[in-house]
């Protein structure tokens, strides 16, 4: 139990250090979120882009900037939060493995989440329709991030869970043998 409490309140200290460095960082800091999405992006709408430090990629023929904004900063390190508490909560990985687990299943969830964002708003401007007509309004492309990542969050957590309590309860048949 204390165990559990000092990795949940290191993890708690990264999320919160994270949270407060993030205003100050660079999209070039950011390049380990923005890099993977862009080219998964450029692959998936065949497209070209150029790069700038200042501005992010942009796409001339997509008409779109990937940029700061679009890194998932905040959903990474929610994600972080969540798979943290679960693979604590679970207890069945190496203690020095928890946090670096929990950081590179984030990752791997923040860029699925950024790509299917990205190209699920790409697919709703191309839409000709009087209710997408709005499609200026930033409105609409916040709508969808928080729609995208609410349910990644929410797959990610109960497949994670799921598969976490089918290992638990293997190591407990296993054990009672």
């Amino acid at each position: 139990m204390k165990n559990s409490f000092v990795y949940l309140s290191i993890c708690l200290v990264i999320f919160i250090g994270l949270k407060f460095i993030f205003p100050y960082l660079s999209t070039g800091a950011l390049q380990f979120l923005l890099a993977p999405t862009n080219k998964i992006i450029s692959f998936i709408f065949n497209s070209t882009y150029t790069y700038s430090s200042e501005t992010g990629y942009f796409y001339p023929h997509l008409d779109i900037v990937i940029n700061k904004s679009c890194s998932g900063f905040n959903f990474f390190f929610i994600s972080f939060l969540m798979y943290s508490f679960l693979i604590i909560k679970a207890g069945i990985i190496n203690k020095w493995l928890k946090i670096p687990f929990a950081l590179c299943l984030a990752y791997a969830t923040t860029i699925v989440a950024n790509v299917s964002r990205i190209a699920g708003y790409m697919v709703m401007m191309n839409i000709q329709s009087p209710l997408l007509s709005l499609s200026g309004l930033s409105w609409l492309h916040q709508a969808e991030g928080i729609v995208v990542y609410l349910t990644f969050l929410v797959i990610a957590y109960l497949t994670f869970n799921h598969i976490l309590n089918k290992i638990e309860h293997k190591y407990e048949k296993a054990t009672q043998s």
